[in-house]
């Protein structure tokens, strides 16, 4: 007799598992959930006021980019490519009076295509000969 072709076969009805407890009030859904389940759950107060924080603080970031790239428009050398050029210390002497968030502007700028400059970030001390190029207005 060759065992490895036997499988060992037992009665099923033997082993006996737990059973599950049921929750009977799990299939049951009140009036006010049918309804929302229909409708949709109501922003919060919290969520609308979150929003409207939100659409703010952009419309606050495009405004600060405006200014921005009007100064570097006024301040700035006209290129021959319709580009306009200064560099990182003029522009901070001149925008630091308007806003002391000059470096998150220009990279706010940079990321929205409004502005080309080299390096990730541009530090008062070592960039002061950096080349800002203002390639199109906001």
């Amino acid at each position: 007799m060759d065992t490895s072709d036997k499988s060992i076969e037992y009665d099923k009805t033997f082993v006996k598992r737990p059973k599950e407890k049921k929750n009977h009030l799990a299939s049951r859904v009140n009036k006010f959930q049918e309804i929302v389940n229909q409708s949709g759950a109501p922003p919060s107060a919290y969520q609308a006021d979150l929003a409207h924080r939100g659409h703010e603080v952009q419309e606050y970031i495009l405004e600060e980019m405006k200014q921005l790239c009007q100064v570097i428009q006024t301040n700035g050398q006209r290129q021959e490519d319709g580009t306009t050029m200064i560099s990182f210390g003029d522009i901070f002497e001149i925008f630091s009076n308007i806003s002391d968030k000059l470096v998150g502007i220009l990279l706010k700028a940079r990321k929205h295509g409004y502005l080309k400059f080299q390096g990730e970030i541009l530090l008062q001390n070592r960039d002061e000969n950096a080349i800002i190029q203002l390639i199109r207005l906001p």
